[in-house]
């Protein structure tokens, strides 16, 4: 497919695409592009679309060469051959290779134009060594091939790659630079999402100082640690969500930029103690993992903080070891856990907003509307009883508090229920 340029004769035009069927380059097929294109300068449309091309030996390599004289971008949907090549001199810009599945070698002359390569679905197992000969690509694709073990020394000579996504490859190792890069690299967003990770040292990429984005998503990461000191000044997000991390040691790691820390569908069995400096974190989460208590002085180093979740795990019990406030807390969220009982003696949170416990095992509304006097509780989908909640009506009817109702009992599920105002009843348990 090759875009973006205007035609219209011996094309078949479907919405924005000219068609123009099978193009034979050993014979007619450049005039026939080339007609197509300069036919009708009035047609704007966004892409050609070849069904077939018949080449006398690649569909890379000089076929490139002569098409880059009428497109500056080209998409193959289909590649079947082993070796892609882009020629010394080559003036395309973007190139786009997908299910290429007999893909093994990409090799590139030396080449001032090409911005942009994505490959997907191939047998690539190593970034392209002539990665350094595009010197202007700024973002580099390999998805879905077969890359095992990323040695960041290939990067070294890229100094406009910005953007770096190696999606659900095989990877199970990163090799650490053995040198610091002699151009500093710009690098801001790293996909390493669905590979085979087993441990992540975040130190190993302290020659991206520009780094601002790092999924690590749907790995096998048992451990993230940072074994020897390093600061990312831009580092504003990262994905760790569908793991296997069970311990957490990033003392040696500073964030001053990361505004939300989440490790989600986890395993770890505690909320981690040993982390870095996070001065500017305004949301953690850990929902789904394997937590049982929780002591909420672990929070206390991140003042900053609006947001905590704890969701989906399987808390049974909250206390505080010792006092703390978090001044900008404005959300606390226990949701479809274990608790039968809350502590929160010692906690200090003057902005909570939503206090929720929906879907726990509390037969009691957490008596907690004095100490946190902003606070709105849910605590629907718990077995209260009904006589203690009774005693909540007025925070019912002002709505500070949420409880499960119904019309009739065959809404609930619970045994029982009470009037909590007129035409309204909870759900309880007698």
């Amino acid at each position: 497919m090759i875009g973006s340029r205007p035609c219209a004769a011996q094309c078949q035009e479907i919405s924005f695409m000219c068609n123009i069927g099978v193009v034979n380059m050993t014979s007619d097929g450049g005039t026939k592009i080339r007609n197509a294109i300069d036919s009708d300068p009035e047609s704007y449309l966004i892409a050609m679309s070849i069904d077939k091309l018949i080449v006398s030996s690649s569909a890379s390599g000089p076929f490139l060469q002569r098409i880059a004289s009428l497109t500056d971008t080209i998409s193959y949907l289909i590649y079947r051959e082993p070796v892609f090549q882009v020629p010394e001199g080559n003036t395309i810009t973007e190139i786009e290779i997908m299910n290429a599945g007999n893909l093994r070698s990409f090799v590139a002359g030396t080449n001032r134009h090409l911005k942009r390569l994505s490959v997907e679905t191939c047998m690539l197992d190593r970034i392209p060594p002539t990665l350094a000969q595009m010197t202007v690509l700024d973002s580099l694709y390999i998805m879905g091939c077969a890359l095992t073990v990323i040695r960041l020394d290939v990067f070294a000579n890229s100094p406009n790659l910005y953007f770096l996504s190696l999606w659900k490859n095989q990877i199970r190792q990163i090799l650490p630079f053995t040198a610091p890069p002699k151009q500093r690299l710009v690098i801001e967003h790293f996909d390493l999402s669905q590979n085979q990770l087993e441990r992540l040292d975040m130190s190993i990429f302290a020659h991206m100082p520009e780094l601002q984005r790092l999924d690590v998503q749907g790995n096998r990461i048992l451990r993230l640690e940072a074994t020897t000191p390093v600061t990312y000044q831009s580092l504003t997000r990262l994905a760790f969500r569908m793991n296997n991390i069970s311990s957490i040691d990033t003392r040696n790691l500073s964030l001053p930029a990361l505004g939300s820390f989440y490790v989600e569908d986890n395993a770890l069995s505690e909320i981690p103690t040993l982390l870095g400096p996070m001065p500017n974190l305004r949301y953690m989460g850990f929902d789904r993992n394997n937590l049982k208590q929780v002591d909420m002085s672990v929070f206390r180093r991140f003042q900053n903080l609006t947001g905590i979740f704890l969701n989906e795990n399987r808390i049974e019990s909250v206390r505080t070891s010792s006092p703390f406030t978090l001044p900008a807390l404005d959300i606390l969220l226990f949701e479809n856990n274990q608790l039968v009982a809350t502590n929160f003696t010692g906690c200090n949170f003057p902005e909570l907003y939503l206090l929720s416990f929906l879907n726990n095992k509390l037969n009691a509304v957490p008596p907690l509307f004095q100490r946190f006097a902003k606070t709105h509780i849910s605590v629907e989908w718990n077995p209260i009883k009904c006589a203690n909640l009774a005693t909540f009506k007025s925070r019912f009817v002002e709505g500070r508090l949420y409880a499960s109702t119904g019309a009739t009992q065959s809404d609930c599920l619970t045994t029982s229920m009470v009037e909590l105002k007129e035409n309204v009843q909870g759900c309880c348990v007698a």
